[in-house]
């Protein structure tokens, strides 16, 4: 054998342990464990139904980018219902000085080094698309009166694009009294383990009541949302409630 043939298979064989690590990382899945908070943050609003979720993620084996966080509710009755993440904020700052950042929702790094802890935001997406429309021919009607000089605020609010949109936001109230299984859904543009991510909760009579009392709430805000927030204008009062979730 020439002395290239030996340098040629050293070469090969330097190369060998560098190949077998880029293999490993190539099939090994990142491991995503979910770590939640011991209570939920449950409300209805002019937003629809709001799942505020405090979470964090242990990652084991490799860092990972998660595109897509979704929240799918199951009630004992059956009924099912998925709602999707709408804003994140992250917390920020040690011990001391605690601060929190709102994140716009495109995508978050998970990194095995640290476990940062995110309040998430989830929406129903079915309600919101609905909810569009009825806005839209609200701010038609709105834009209509006003080149014909004809727009007055308090009329307004009684026209019919304004009643539509507060019936609608009324009966799309989803919350029933019982127990609600929550599933943690995470996306990635790899494949992933994810661990954890199961949790239930119970809504008594109280808390039902305590949510549906923000139905008579909905005309506030969107008197305010319609006209333009005003320190003289009355705000809305949300009530919400705090079911304790217990890991399953």
């Amino acid at each position: 054998m020439k002395v290239l043939d030996w340098v040629a298979i050293i070469g090969a064989l330097a190369w060998t342990p560098h190949l077998f690590i880029l293999i490993k990382n190539w099939l090994t899945k990142p491991e995503v464990r979910i770590i939640t908070q011991r209570s939920v943050e449950i409300g209805f609003t002019t937003f629809g139904s709001i799942f505020n979720l405090r979470i964090a993620f242990s990652v084991k084996n490799k860092d990972v980018v998660i595109s897509d966080i979704k929240v799918r509710l199951k009630h004992e009755s059956g009924e099912e219902r998925l709602l999707e993440w709408q804003g994140i904020t992250q917390h920020l700052g040690k011990m001391t000085m605690p601060n929190e950042k709102e994140h716009s929702v495109l995508a978050i790094k998970l990194t095995q080094k640290e476990i940062e802890e995110r309040l998430v935001r989830f929406q129903e997406p079915s309600f919101i698309e609905s909810q569009r429309s009825h806005i839209q021919n609200a701010v038609k009607k709105m834009a209509y009166l006003k080149s014909e000089n004809k727009f007055e605020a308090n009329v307004f609010l009684r026209e019919q694009e304004m009643a539509d949109l507060y019936n609608f936001n009324k009966h799309a109230f989803p919350w029933k009294q019982g127990k609600y299984k929550a599933i943690i859904e995470v996306q990635s543009p790899e494949k992933l383990t994810l661990i954890d991510n199961t949790r239930e909760f119970i809504l008594t009579p109280l808390d039902i009541e305590r949510l549906e009392n923000n139905k008579v709430q909905l005309e506030i805000d969107y008197k305010g949302m319609m006209l333009g927030y005003d320190e003289e204008l009355e705000k809305a009062q949300w009530q919400w409630c705090n079911p304790a979730l217990i890991k399953t």
